[in-house]
């Protein structure tokens, strides 16, 4: 299975350094390794040594370089063996692992798999609101074991809210909901309109009547490959110019192969910033929302699927399935691409 390099991955949330200061996944079935340089910047090297291909994370940091745990070979930031502990024995030239650029952003590390002349760090999606003082934030992380595209379809078909997470986000405006895609680039919005009903329970406290009739909208922005920002806005009914309340929250899926990925997630509000109590709620709401509720569905959902492609199994498509076709086309589109470049012969320059 291909997947897109020429784009920005995340690795994990800068909180998940362990004790020796290393974050290690396989991202899009490549080993990864993020560590910190002396001066704080984030380095990212394949988590494999070229020697006998020890996982390198099981090593130690000296300085600048890791130092293999297995027979002591030194590798600096750019991947690059440069330090044999025998006194006079040779460095092969071959000795080298992958390097890949990193960059830290919004609370996490992210890593650009492809070319690294092409790495652009205005190509990252945009989750500034994670960062904003004025804001409250509770983020987490799931491994779940599906495609990460089922994972991108459950976010931009929100509809099984009302079904997977009807305790908490049920609404009896459901049988009236207004379903909206737009597109922007390779970036693309769905929206989700529960028209005129009360308010859901997860949002009762953003509100002063939990009893008051509102118009809720999902906004989900999806940027390649993978990457989710999902915005609740309550309005007064039918006026758009009284927003009442907003949540945004991150859904990044990262692929860690064909059939697992990682999903982080962070909630952010503007309202009852600084409460503990408000803090614990959104904590106890992703266990159960995602742990308990979505990553059942979605692993139940992949071994039905089984190896093959979802749309190879010619699904029934509904309406409110439009954004989800929308962005596997579009990924699709991009993935070509990469293929076709790859692909293409590099003219001489005489």
């Amino acid at each position: 299975m291909a997947f897109l390099q020429n784009a920005w991955h995340m690795v994990g949330w800068t909180n998940e350094l362990n004790d020796k200061g290393f974050l290690h996944r396989t991202i899009a079935n490549e080993p990864i390794l993020i560590y910190r340089l002396q001066d704080g910047t984030p380095a990212a090297i394949a988590d494999r040594c070229a020697h006998r291909f020890v996982p390198l994370h099981l090593g130690e940091q000296v300085g600048d370089l890791i130092q293999c745990g297995y027979h002591g070979l030194c590798f600096d930031k750019a991947g690059h063996c440069v330090k044999n502990p025998v006194d006079g024995a040779p460095i092969p030239k071959a000795a080298k692992v992958k390097a890949y650029p990193v960059v830290e952003r919004f609370g996490g590390f992210w890593i650009w798999l492809g070319d690294p002349a092409s790495a652009d760090e205005g190509a990252l999606p945009d989750y500034e609101f994670l960062t904003d003082p004025k804001r409250a934030t509770v983020q987490g992380y799931m491994l779940t074991k599906c495609n990460y595209q089922l994972a991108i379809d459950n976010l931009t078909d929100l509809t099984h809210i009302q079904f997977v997470h009807g305790e908490y986000q049920g609404s009896e405006a459901f049988p009236r909901i207004k379903n909206e895609v737009k597109q922007v680039g390779n970036t693309i919005y769905t929206y989700l309109t529960f028209p005129n009903g009360k308010v859901p329970m997860f949002y009762a406290n953003a509100v002063s009547d939990p009893n008051k009739l509102i118009d809720l909208v999902y906004e989900v922005r999806w940027d390649p490959p993978s990457n989710a920002k999902l915005t609740v806005r309550g309005y007064e009914v039918n006026d758009r110019e009284k927003m009442l309340f907003e949540i945004q929250s991150a859904h990044i899926v990262t692929a860690e192969s064909e059939f697992t990925c990682h999903y982080f997630f962070c909630n952010s509000r503007d309202y009852a910033v600084n409460d503990p109590e408000a803090d614990q709620k959104v904590r106890d709401w992703q266990r159960i929302g995602f742990v308990e509720q979505d990553k059942p569905m979605l692993e139940a959902q992949q071994r039905s699927v089984g190896s093959v492609d979802i749309m190879d199994l010619r699904p029934v498509l509904l309406g409110t399935d439009a954004g989800a076709i929308r962005v596997r086309r579009t990924l699709a589109g991009l993935l070509n691409n990469e293929i076709a470049a790859k692909e293409t012969p590099v003219s001489a320059t005489v």
